[in-house]
């Protein structure tokens, strides 16, 4: 770690050590799009109500037994030890350094009955060909889009597989489990509505207490509560039916081009059917059609685009051999902007 890094944590520790808003919470960073630090506070009472309600949704028993896969200083590593607390059962930790055919006999060895992955882990799991223990009763896949494909090929090897929707800012998963539709079953304890722009706002318990961000002022740090009345309001564009939610999208992947509203991350999904490797599109601003859309694949060849044409018309390509990815799997964006310079 730099020591400039070093000097910084030093500081934001010293600072929460005098601030009793703090008392009882647990912070998790997450990235902020000024590229300040930012850090999501959650108290023990959120994070308790929603390992109950995620027991309760999937069913966990009195007893039965995790197998923790994900770092705790994400709050989906962090959650699922709570989860293991409140029903009384052992979490095995995989302590080796990821590798799908290790961890299918780590669940095996160890009975793990419930696990939460990020789609990463299940495609390595899917095209390493491991088949799913006995034991697994329950896989929640969340922090991160899985494809239709990968859900598919899972289920096929055995893993049963429960597609989930959540963030940080929730404690964890909002809603959880589909019907093949698209649409998430929402948890017991949280409450949805659709903003005026048609952006999704929730309420609940295990909701987020408050930010705590870097700033200009004396100290270095605020805290800032970023809900309105108790809504928390998101960036993700969904519909909502009977205790159900379905993800259609971030607001901030929608731009215009030639007046007319593009889907970016819906151009992306075909990209990587197409050519079976991961894609980002950027946007660029263009004096005529207002934004060129530039696809950056993750592949170690070429790979031929699909017939995209007029509004989703796409730029010559560019390829990266591996993505900047976070612990937990997602690509960084901004940071794969800043090496391209795109």
């Amino acid at each position: 770690m730099h020591n400039t890094q070093v000097a910084v944590n030093e500081s934001f520790g010293a600072w929460c050590v005098g601030q009793l808003a703090l008392l009882g919470h647990v912070l998790f960073q997450t990235s902020g799009s000024s590229g300040k630090a930012k850090w999501v506070a959650l108290s023990k009472s959120a994070m308790l109500a929603s390992a109950r309600a995620v027991n309760t949704h999937i069913g966990v028993k009195d007893g039965d037994s995790w197998g923790l896969a994900l770092p705790i200083y994400h709050v989906g590593g962090f959650g699922v030890l709570v989860r293991s607390f409140l029903n009384g059962g052992r979490c095995a930790v995989f302590h080796r350094k990821w590798d799908p055919v290790a961890f299918s006999k780590f669940v095996y060895e160890e009975h793990c009955q419930h696990l939460s992955l990020v789609p990463t882990q299940l495609v390595d799991l899917v095209r390493a060909r491991c088949v799913a223990p006995e034991c697994v009763d329950s896989v929640v896949i969340g922090g991160g889009r899985l494809e239709d494909r990968i859900f598919e090929d899972a289920k096929a090897l055995g893993w049963p597989v429960l597609r989930s929707y959540g963030m940080t800012e929730a404690s964890s998963q909002i809603a959880t489990g589909d019907n093949g539709d698209g649409y998430l079953r929402v948890l017991e304890g949280w409450s949805l509505r659709l903003s005026e722009s048609g952006e999704l706002e929730w309420k609940g318990k295990a909701g987020l207490s408050f930010y705590v961000v870097q700033d200009g002022s004396s100290t270095g740090w605020s805290i800032v509560d970023p809900k309105r009345s108790g809504w928390f309001r998101t960036q993700d564009r969904v519909l909502l039916r009977n205790g159900e939610v379905k993800v259609l999208g971030r607001s901030d992947h929608l731009v215009k081009i030639l007046g007319e509203l593009v889907d970016i991350q819906e151009i992306e999904e075909l990209v990587e059917h197409h050519c079976r490797c991961a894609c980002v599109i950027f946007a660029q601003e263009d004096q005529r059609r207002g934004v060129r859309l530039v696809p950056v694949l993750e592949t170690d060849g070429v790979a031929t685009l699909p017939p995209l044409a007029g509004l989703q018309r796409l730029e010559a390509p560019l390829y990266v051999q591996s993505f900047p990815r976070s612990g937990l799997g997602k690509i960084q964006r901004e940071k794969l902007r800043a090496i391209l310079n795109v």
